[in-house]
């Protein structure tokens, strides 16, 4: 892959050019807005179903670029959470975290020199024989550029509807905090 289509497919995951970086959309939600739904966008996901979404997304679309063993999860029951609010602080900072990782070692896989991001993932074939021929809801491509674009995209999709729902609820801008340690 040309050194040029990595610094494109970094930029993109960042995706700070037209909107405030995911550090910023995703730190600092004060606990009780963390399940609650807006009485002014009633039918809107709520911050935890949000967040919970672009982690299991985004950690699936990694497993399918490196796990020769991956198998395709359930949509859409499994690419949501089932509890609209998190159980704990806890599970809330674990989400964040976790996000925050896998976007990272997605980072890493985009600048692997070895990794051909460009060519077709060896399993690729498999999947799509599993999901019946076709790519599964659209959700897969078949090389780790693919992946890493939607990834990119998806972030930034939701990430909007996170701070559109947190402008409803109130708590944005974010109160001013030190930066957690996965922004560093």
């Amino acid at each position: 892959m040309s050194d040029a289509l990595r610094t494109h497919l970094a930029t993109q995951l960042e995706a700070t050019v037209a909107r405030r970086s995911h550090d910023e959309i995703l730190y600092s939600v004060p606990p009780a807005a963390r399940g609650i739904q807006s009485d002014r966008l009633p039918e809107s996901y709520l911050l935890w179903q949000i967040l919970e979404h672009m982690r299991i997304c985004q950690a699936d679309c990694f497993r399918f670029c490196t796990d020769s063993d991956y198998t395709v999860p359930m949509w859409p029951d499994d690419y949501w959470p089932d509890a609209v609010a998190p159980p704990s602080d806890d599970a809330w900072n674990h989400s964040l975290n976790a996000f925050q990782q896998d976007l990272r070692l997605i980072k890493e896989l985009v600048n692997d020199a070895p990794v051909d991001s460009a060519g077709e993932i060896p399993h690729a074939a498999a999947v799509r024989e599993q999901e019946g021929g076709t790519s599964y809801h659209g959700l897969h491509g078949l090389t780790c550029a693919d992946e890493i674009v939607a990834i990119a995209d998806h972030n930034a999709y939701h990430l909007g509807q996170f701070g559109m729902v947190r402008r409803l609820l109130g708590v944005w801008p974010p109160a001013p905090t030190e930066s957690p340690a996965w922004a560093a």
